[in-house]
């Protein structure tokens, strides 16, 4: 599981006199994403020498998977919002040779290396896939996540710098992507999760991290094959199995709420947290997504920890021996039967 990039409270947009601009990009290049003039864009360093404007040409950018470039109508139909996110990556995404894509909801912003992943032609399709099982916990109209594979540690963190300047990193996730395409599933589990990830810091924000961590595995898995337990590509399947031995082994008795292992055993909670979604999933799907809209947008209170919060909304919407059966279906594994 990546690290997962906390929130910022409220987007501020800054005027262009506030933002230290790169002065060699065509203002009609900037412009051509923008609504009402050019969006304030990522900053780029201007010591760095390789970046000429003879060097780079426009970044492509595409529309559920159809290039809009040249297509002054269908840039037209973009929301507002997604002009505006365009608007602030062009540049970037530009300079350092990466294209973007736009899903077809407008759900996500997706830079990637355009010449690497070219290799990697799932991404659009999972984007797609992705989106449509968190319609349930979105919001209609709300502004695109922005999410960077940066294929270098230093496009990440120029990304990331960038973003703070103009301060709206609240919608962006960025992470270097060094999979070859050999190792696609990885590649692609991680995409996932990155998105499950964004999407719901944006829109389930008080939603418990154990959760939001299951929930992206789950979803990977689903959709990609794979998830991403300690960084190896694995099935739900197989990760059942791996919970349920060792249940058998070590004889604990599962905490729900705080997970076997805790922040020092990271694969371990990823595992559990993965494994409970599933069942949930399997038996309960409609108690799950009531336990996530519940919990994931109603704020603790500041002298109530948060798995009591939880310990109720579980209880709630699957009766006080809920617990108790989750328990008994992650020892038993895929031989669980209710």
């Amino acid at each position: 599981m990546i690290s997962r990039v906390h929130l910022l409270s409220g987007l501020v947009l800054l005027t262009a006199a506030a933002v230290l601009l790169s002065s060699d990009e065509p203002p009609e290049a900037r412009a051509a994403w923008s609504v009402e003039g050019p969006a304030p864009s990522v900053v780029l360093e201007s010591n760095t020498p390789e970046y000429t404007v003879a060097e780079y040409t426009a970044a492509e950018v595409r529309w559920d998977g159809r290039l809009i470039n040249d297509d002054e109508e269908r840039r037209g139909a973009l929301s507002a919002a997604t002009r505006v996110a365009i608007g602030r990556w062009h540049e970037f995404a530009s300079r350092r040779g990466y294209r973007i894509d736009v899903d077809e909801a407008e759900r996500v912003i997706l830079l990637s290396d355009a010449e690497r992943f070219q290799r990697f032609s799932t991404s659009a399709a999972l984007v797609d896939r992705t989106v449509r099982s968190l319609e349930a916990f979105t919001s209609p109209g709300a502004k695109p996540v922005i999410l960077l594979r940066a294929s270098t540690p230093q496009d990440r963190d120029t990304a990331l710098r960038g973003a703070r300047a103009l301060d709206v990193d609240q919608h962006l996730c960025a992470y270097v992507e060094d999979a070859t395409p050999s190792e696609r599933r990885k590649a692609d589990a991680r995409l996932v999760e990155a998105l499950v990830t964004q999407i719901f810091e944006s829109e389930q924000p008080y939603l418990s991290d154990w959760m939001v961590d299951g929930i992206a595995s789950f979803v990977a898995e689903r959709s990609s094959g794979r998830a991403l337990i300690d960084d190896e590509a694995r099935t739900l399947r197989s990760v059942q199995q791996g919970v349920a031995q060792r249940a058998s082994r070590e004889g604990w008795t599962l905490d729900l709420f705080e997970l076997n292992g805790g922040e020092d055993q990271g694969p371990v909670m990823e595992a559990e947290a993965m494994a409970i979604i599933g069942f949930l999933h399997r038996y309960h799907e409609a108690a799950l997504g009531a336990i996530v809209a519940e919990l994931g947008h109603h704020q603790p209170e500041a002298d109530r920890p948060d798995h009591e919060l939880e310990t109720r909304a579980f209880a709630r919407h699957l009766g006080l021996a809920g617990k108790g059966e989750i328990e008994r279906a992650l020892t038993k594994g895929r031989s669980y039967r209710p």
